[in-house]
């Protein structure tokens, strides 16, 4: 499929900004499963249903105040 507009258009066109850019490939390493998950109310709350992923933003360099 061709997104460029003009002929003889050497660059991508602009309506098309990854054109050219390479494929990604992800590495996800296998992860143990969770036994506990906080109940729905605590769930939206806290941003996850897994107490071992929440981690909360305690400011700069990490000092809770």
């Amino acid at each position: 499929m061709n997104y460029q507009t003009r002929e003889n258009c050497s660059a991508p066109c602009q309506s098309e900004p990854l054109a050219g850019m390479p494929v990604a490939m992800a590495y996800v390493p296998w992860q143990p499963a969770f036994h506990h998950t906080f109940d729905t109310c605590k769930a939206l709350q806290m941003g996850t249903i897994f107490p071992d992923l929440c981690k909360p933003f305690c400011g700069k360099r990490g000092g809770c105040a």
